[in-house]
């Protein structure tokens, strides 16, 4: 027997999971539920900020409620990281058809939606690459724990493709209708190609 031949219930989960990979309905699906579930976080997350009491530009009275922009900003980051790697393999069908794979392609691997939206060559402009690197942020490290794996992550700001360096360790209240619109435009690009 060959040493690279996998035996017969690793050749069945090696295709379920090539099968599952270029699902891109089902990239999508998960990307919609995301959503969803973010969508009810929303209500608190907007309650929370009109709650915020302030006086010559200062905080003065934050609410007596939970906090959870944190675990919203997160479902939104993979939302939209599943609408960027389900654009991904659209367009790389035809390298991923055929194979049977064990793991995702490393260039399926990221995380940064910044880095992501690149490789797909979609446009951001500075205020979508601030918002990304945000939802990046939480996502990688952020939302999930108190510190993240490296020392380096912990920095605030960081350099754009402009050159300048921004703030990228933050929430707003804008954030949210920024969100939608970069929801909208992004599944709309996905929708067109992929469907």
């Amino acid at each position: 027997m060959r040493k690279n031949r996998l035996q017969p219930d690793k050749l069945y989960q090696a295709i379920d999971f090539s099968e599952r990979l270029t699902d891109t309905k089902s990239w999508l699906r998960m990307a919609d539920d995301l959503i969803a579930a973010a969508n009810i976080l929303e209500v608190e997350v907007i309650k929370y900020w009109s709650e915020i009491q302030v006086e010559n530009d200062r905080i003065i009275k934050t609410p007596n409620r939970k906090y959870v922009q944190g675990p919203f900003s997160l479902l939104i980051a993979y939302a939209l990281e599943n609408y960027f790697k389900a654009l991904l393999i659209h367009r790389n069908q035809k390298d991923l058809k055929g194979w049977l794979l064990t793991k995702l392609p490393t260039y399926l691997s990221q995380h940064d939606l910044v880095k992501l939206a690149s490789k797909l060559k979609f446009k951001l402009d500075i205020s979508e690459q601030e918002l990304l690197y945000r939802l990046s942020r939480s996502s990688i490290w952020a939302a999930r724990y108190p510190i993240p794996i490296g020392s380096e992550a912990l920095t605030n700001v960081k350099k754009f493709s402009d050159g300048r360096s921004y703030l990228i360790a933050y929430y707003a209240p804008q954030d949210i209708n920024r969100i939608h619109n970069f929801i909208d435009r992004l599944r709309n690009q996905v929708l067109t190609e992929i469907e």
